[in-house]
């Protein structure tokens, strides 16, 4: 009998919560705060922006643990093994201090993670590179996400027994709801990429064919009409065929982007897999300057930045004439990155662009879906330059 992933997540940390004796009721109460958390980890949509206030209550039900000197400070990191960068998220009521961002992210994106045990204890008297002394434990570990809890204690230091004691409960619950997290969302990726490509299987048996007959078809009418005796269908003929020609390869695209993935949501690794892709269909010399230094967008805004500048990419193969281009993503102060895409070609006047020119409209929309400002422009010296400009707020940090 089938049964909604919901329920059974209702059924799932009910039975965690129950309890053979009665208990006083603040510890009841402070159950039932740990358990609608990790429910609602569990079944989140969107985890950048759920985490957040879930950390407040994490953080307040932990701190009535520990005695005043002793207040701590909870934060949840994301490390990926394979391509090394790593998502701290920490509660809405407090940001940790950018020495200790820096010194997580360099931590656990240096190798460490095959060094560190499933929990760890770095006490203040021994070296580390935190600012402050750091507990952590591994909430859940695979090839693509470790996903650890780390508390910090900018005061007084408890002994690690003490620290393990008391979050126990946390990290039990904690680990419970980040498992069912990370279960859902891997049966969702393969679920998409699955109808994916069968969509992509689908466009290319069907509307990809008839699509190719109409162009060539299309493009010969135009041509058998240019002679004077035809003057009059003529500018029907050049729409025909140009808009033809634009659906077949507005189509293929389609397909390709369809078969795209980005592995761990990399948009710095996808956004370079389709520079290499475009530069075996040219003789243009790419050039590719990463300056991120780990990914800090979600995966609809890495794929929608893909799409866009892939549409660039094709653009400056199709149009440009150019001999060489320059791809530069890089962070523009803390709250924005920044894509450039530059050639030095014909340019283009984004102003007096073809009436068949839907690939200058659709990057302005994609852009507009994940608030981006997009800037087409003649580039300062020869050619065109395009500016996608995202504002990236305080998820990534």
């Amino acid at each position: 009998m089938a049964i909604k992933i919901k329920t059974w997540l209702e059924q799932f940390f009910n039975t965690f919560s129950e309890t053979a004796s009665p208990q006083p009721t603040h510890i009841i109460e402070a159950h039932e705060a740990l358990n609608n958390v990790a429910f609602a980890i569990a079944t989140s949509d969107e985890i950048n922006k759920t985490l957040p206030p879930l950390l407040n209550v994490v953080e307040a039900q932990l701190n009535q643990q520990f005695n005043g000197p002793e207040q701590c400070h909870v934060n949840v990191l994301f490390s990926s093994p394979s391509t090394s960068e790593t998502f701290v998220h920490h509660p809405s009521d407090s940001t940790p201090s950018p020495e200790m961002l820096h010194s997580l992210h360099r931590y656990f994106t240096n190798g460490h993670n095959d060094l560190i045990n499933d929990a760890c204890y770095l006490d203040a008297l021994v070296e580390h590179p935190f600012p402050d002394p750091l507990y952590g434990y591994k909430l859940t570990e695979s090839n693509e996400m470790n996903i650890w809890l780390l508390i910090t204690f900018p005061h007084k230091v408890p002994c690690a027994n003490q620290v393990r004691w008391k979050c126990t409960a946390v990290e039990t619950l904690l680990k419970k709801g980040f498992t069912a997290w990370a279960q859902q969302e891997k049966k969702i990726s393969k679920a998409i990429a699955s109808e994916r490509a069968i969509h992509a299987a689908e466009l290319h048996d069907s509307l990809a064919q008839v699509l190719g007959y109409l162009r060539i078809k299309s493009a010969k009418l135009d041509s058998l009409c240019q002679s004077n005796a035809y003057h009059e269908l003529k500018p029907v003929t050049e729409d025909l065929a140009a808009y033809t020609h634009y659906a077949y390869r507005q189509t293929r695209e389609l397909i390709t982007s369809s078969r795209l993935s980005m592995k761990g949501d990399n948009l710095t690794q996808a956004i370079l897999d389709s520079v290499s892709e475009f530069e075996q269909q040219s003789a243009i010399v790419f050039e590719y300057d990463n300056r991120l230094k780990k990914n800090i967008t979600n995966p609809q805004q890495s794929m929608q930045l893909l799409y866009i500048v892939r549409e660039c990419l094709n653009n400056i193969v199709r149009h440009s004439h150019a001999s060489h281009a320059r791809i530069v993503i890089k962070e523009a102060l803390p709250s924005h990155i920044e894509i450039y895409v530059e050639d030095n070609g014909i340019g283009l006047d984004a102003k007096k662009a073809r009436n068949d020119s839907f690939g200058l409209k659709i990057m302005h929309e994609r852009a507009e879906r994940i608030d981006a400002t997009l800037i087409i422009q003649p580039h300062p010296n020869k050619g065109t330059q395009v500016i996608l400009r995202l504002p990236i707020g305080d998820h990534h940090e």
